[in-house]
């Protein structure tokens, strides 16, 4: 085997470690029949639970499947559970477009099956408790009675940004 064939492939094994080992772990939503995103990467976040910190936004890409064809219109519901307290994040209506945040030159319509990325910035407002919260993402299906096209949950901690002198 060539040099440039060894270094080729030394390439592309590192590139295909650093994005396995970059993804957050996620759990199934209660209900099973939601689908799961293939891929979430919270803020570089790579083990439970994932730090989120006030006054900040949390950037998490989900990457997930088209459920059918022609989807023009997805949004995005967010749930987080504090102390066995589930409360809707109002999001605004720029951030939940899952159509106006996707990735990599992708764009509405959805074909069933297409692969794509979206991008959510979520705020961590200062007057958020500093408590574990379960973290719920649902990609739903506007069009379509809002079917869930993607669902999943991740632990999280709100935590106050250390200050530095």
């Amino acid at each position: 085997m060539s040099n440039f064939k060894k270094f080729s492939l030394f390439l592309v094994l590192s590139l295909m470690w650093t994005f396995i080992a970059a993804n957050t772990p996620i759990r199934q939503c209660a209900d099973t029949s939601y689908p799961q995103p293939l891929m979430v990467q919270i803020d570089e976040c790579d083990e439970l639970p994932c730090d989120l910190w006030k006054g900040s936004e949390a950037k998490i890409d989900i990457q997930f499947v088209a459920t059918r064809n022609t989807m023009q219109k997805l949004s995005a519901e967010v749930r987080l559970t504090s102390l066995g307290v589930t409360i809707p994040y109002d999001l605004e209506a720029s951030r939940g477009n899952v159509c106006s945040n996707l990735l990599h030159g992708a764009y509405c319509p959805l074909d069933a099956g297409e692969d794509v990325t979206y991008q959510l910035l979520l705020p961590v407002t200062t007057n958020q408790p500093e408590v574990p919260t379960r973290l719920e993402v649902r990609l739903l299906d506007s069009d379509n009675d809002n079917q869930v096209v993607s669902c999943f949950l991740a632990d999280t901690r709100v935590k106050k940004p250390s200050s530095r002198a």
